[in-house]
């Protein structure tokens, strides 16, 4: 909690001038001032041109939907094949979620960890999340969804995730949901090809 706030974030998205980064890591957590536009400002981190591993934690920064739907903007980095953006317990929404869901997007991305647990996402950003199958080259994906609405429609639709062709390592946390009867759907998930 060092209140770097959005001016800050906007100074580290001056980042992108690195000529040969390729990797950078970011711990911004528990700041609550970073809000939606210095989630905006990070999010130009996509154009640092060699730019293939990033790593975000925004936990308990005041993010909204504004700001993920910012954040997925990232599916635009050209090079970036690993991404992890912890946002948990910020502001976001179904709206959130399913800009989210638009990393699928990227085209080398191979590993994303999504940490969206503490939340109001309901069954429709559930479902937005179901399609990162459709990521062309994703093979690794943790999911926390926890401390969410999600029912069974939702958990129906994560278990769709077991279509992703090239996917060999899934991670869900979906504790403290609304799942109940969800729960045979995700059971089905053992049923995914090798």
């Amino acid at each position: 909690n060092n209140g770097i706030g959005d001016a800050g974030a906007q100074a580290l998205a001056s980042l992108t001038e690195a000529p040969s980064l390729h990797t950078l890591s970011l711990n911004l957590s528990e700041n609550d001032v970073i809000r939606d536009a210095g989630a905006q400002a990070l999010a130009s981190l996509k154009e640092a041109p060699l730019l293939q591993t990033l790593s975000l934690n925004m936990f308990e920064n005041g993010i909204g939907d504004a700001g993920a739907q910012a954040l997925a903007s990232l599916k635009e980095a050209p090079l970036l094949h690993t991404l992890s953006l912890d946002l948990a317990s910020n502001r976001i929404g179904n709206a959130g979620a399913q800009a989210l869901a638009g990393l699928k997007e990227a085209p080398l991305l191979q590993t994303l960890s999504l940490d969206l647990s503490n939340h109001r996402i309901e069954d429709a950003g559930a479902q937005a999340l179901a399609s990162l199958r459709e990521a062309p080259l994703l093979q690794t994906l943790s999911l926390d969804l926890s401390n969410n609405e999600i029912e069974h429609a939702g958990a129906e639709a994560l278990a769709s995730l077991k279509e992703a062709p090239l996917l060999h390592t899934l991670s869900l946390d979906l504790s403290n949901t609304y799942i109940c009867v969800g729960v045979q759907a995700l059971a089905s998930l053992n049923q995914a090809p090798l």
